[in-house]
């Protein structure tokens, strides 16, 4: 196996620009509800998605923001485009229970303070 001996990998890397998939990626075969649940979801917790193809088309693009830092997650057409929109779905329901028992918890006074017995020292 020849090595590139300090060669630019552009060539390297853009062999795989040359591969097609049989199928291609429409966005048309998603379930409109569906994801309309999951931009809803993510925005409901200040995060985002973003929606797209890869470079040669043959598979979809999911960008995630809001869950640490933003990462894409690629789909092949045969996967089950519907099933992984869930998943996102349930990842931000998630990091909205983690959110809202966050606030809650922020939100609890302190103990209400008493008077000790004889009207001496408060106790909690």
């Amino acid at each position: 196996m020849a090595s590139n001996d300090g060669k630019s990998t552009k060539h390297f890397k853009s062999r795989g620009l040359n591969r097609k998939s049989a199928t291609t990626a429409d966005w048309v075969t998603a379930d409109a509800l569906t994801l309309q649940r999951a931009i809803s979801a993510a925005a409901i917790t200040g995060g985002a998605l973003r929606f797209g193809y890869s470079r040669d088309g043959g598979a979809y693009a999911i960008g995630i923001y809001g869950d640490g830092e933003p990462y894409t997650e690629f789909l092949k057409p045969g996967e089950d485009l519907d099933e992984f929109l869930c998943e996102v779905i349930t990842l931000f329901e998630t990091i909205l229970d983690d959110l809202m028992a966050t606030r809650a918890q922020a939100q609890r006074l302190p103990p209400r303070q008493q008077e000790g017995p004889g009207g001496g020292q408060p106790t909690f």
